[in-house]
């Protein structure tokens, strides 16, 4: 159980909450198709991401458990790269036109 428990570090659990959030309103906009709403929620995501208060960055330091921060940073790395294909795509729509998921 050692392995569980938290270093001496800080997290910003409102960071985290903000995250959440516009990652629930990208889906609802991304259902409904609607092109402009998806781009502007990208972008704030980027925003928020970018902060140095950004929470999800410091979980895995979090962890003494080498299994725990690789699969920490590899949902890390998933998630920016699924922002990052739902923004080219809809910024983009000559290449794709996103159809309702």
């Amino acid at each position: 159980m050692d392995q569980y428990k938290l270093k001496d570090i800080q997290l910003d659990l409102n960071n985290l909450v903000k995250v959440d959030d516009k990652l629930q309103q990208l889906g609802e906009a991304l259902k409904r198709n609607n092109i402009g709403v998806i781009s502007q929620q990208c972008s704030d995501w980027w925003e928020l991401s970018d902060e140095d208060d950004y929470a999800i960055s410091k979980f895995q330091a979090a962890y003494k458990d080498e299994r725990a921060k690789k699969d920490i940073k590899q949902q890390m790395a998933l998630e920016i790269l699924s922002i990052a294909v739902v923004n080219y795509f809809t910024s983009s729509p000559e290449i794709c036109k996103p159809t309702n998921v």
